[in-house]
């Protein structure tokens, strides 16, 4: 089998991006901003969020960044807070959205789940928020490796995160897929040695991604029909 491992980012991946993260961030808008709308567009405008269509702009650096990384954009706007107080009250807000799975999800890593592949969870949202949505939607158990951008092995599109789960289940890294949606999965699969695919059920197009990703398919509900194929 050439195929024995599969790492997935999480949102925009395994959970659709902006039906979960839009109606979420426009929510939480009204109590950063506290309802002052000049305000409520300046933060929307430091994470190129769309006010109109409730939903991140592609180029957002909320889609692949990390929690720090937006509390450092965001914080510009807020002179009465401080770094670590706002980590703290979106570390608790990120644990609200459900997250609004891609099509047949369970579905799906149950069929890669019987392929015999080791699955694997990377993502820059916390380790506890994703550990939190997973458990929602009764899919932890299939994950060997979760790994957030604050379990020690730093963000993506670095590449701490696939090096450890490399480490994890002891496979060349040839025989590994990384799954994303972003060109910061892609980057850091692809520099790690794995196969990459790209998906379209995030912001990113498939111009976007598909000069950088080895194949970019439609949803993951195409990956075991990909493995049947290529393994």
């Amino acid at each position: 089998m050439k195929f024995k491992a599969i790492l997935f980012d999480k949102d925009g991946t395994l959970f659709d991006f902006n039906k979960t993260w839009g109606e979420w961030f426009y929510n939480i808008l009204d109590d950063l901003s506290d309802k002052n709308s000049f305000l409520k567009k300046q933060i929307s405008s430091s994470v190129k969020f769309d006010l109109t269509k409730k939903c991140f702009l592609k180029e957002s650096p909320f889609i692949a960044g990390s929690t720090n990384e937006t509390v450092d954009l965001i914080i510009k706007h807020l002179p009465t807070w401080n770094k670590d107080e706002l980590k703290l009250w979106f570390d608790q807000k990120l644990k609200m959205p459900i997250g609004v799975p891609v099509d047949g999800m369970k579905n799906i890593l149950n069929k890669i789940d019987q392929m015999g592949l080791k699955i694997g969870l990377s993502t820059n949202d916390s380790y506890a928020s994703a550990l939190f949505q997973l458990k929602q939607h009764n899919i932890h158990d299939y994950f060997i490796f979760i790994s957030g951008y604050d379990s020690g092995f730093g963000s993506k599109p670095e590449t701490g995160m696939q090096e450890e789960f490399i480490r994890v289940v002891n496979y060349k890294s040839d025989s590994i897929i990384m799954v994303g949606d972003s060109l910061a999965d892609i980057y850091a699969g692809r520099n790690s040695g794995m196969t990459t695919i790209g998906v379209l059920t995030g912001p990113a197009t498939r111009n976007d991604l598909k000069n950088e990703a080895d194949i970019v398919l439609n949803s993951i509900k195409e990956i075991p029909e990909y493995l049947i194929k290529n393994n």
